[in-house]
């Protein structure tokens, strides 16, 4: 379900020092997804999980395949204005495509949003026929 901006569910790294504003934009846009609890901002990116890691970093989980996660890795390029999905996952039926639909209505318009590499099976696919902007490389 997407609601709210939950700013308390959004960290940023600590070598994070001035992040452009597209930065909170699509963290804003991940926050307001109910089962998404951390969202982190990183120089290139940004990760969200349902989960932490709790090997001190406090880095959101984002390991394809991994029982009962929900995450998002995007990598960010300011010059090219290109958002890059590198990893999805979600055991919660739903949940990929509404992360998905966040990063594209958080996504300016002049902006390109792309998928190198997809090992899916359908999944992306389906996404790039119903949100037109999403490329398939």
């Amino acid at each position: 379900m997407i609601g709210i901006v939950i700013k308390e569910k959004i960290s940023k790294a600590s070598n994070v020092r001035k992040p452009d504003a597209i930065f909170y934009r699509l963290a804003e846009g991940l926050s307001t997804i109910e089962i998404l609890n951390y969202v982190k901002i990183y120089n290139s990116g940004i990760k969200a999980s349902n989960v932490f890691s709790t090997n001190g970093k406090k880095e959101p989980i984002t390991t394809i395949g991994k029982e009962n996660i929900v995450g998002v890795e995007l990598l960010i390029d300011i010059p090219y204005k290109t958002i890059q999905f590198f990893s999805i996952t979600s055991t919660v039926k739903g949940s990929g495509e509404q992360i998905v639909k966040s990063v594209i209505d958080s996504t300016p318009d002049d902006w390109s949003i792309v998928v190198v590499m997809d090992w899916s099976h359908g999944f992306w696919p389906a996404m790039a026929d119903r949100y037109p902007r999403l490329m398939l490389m």
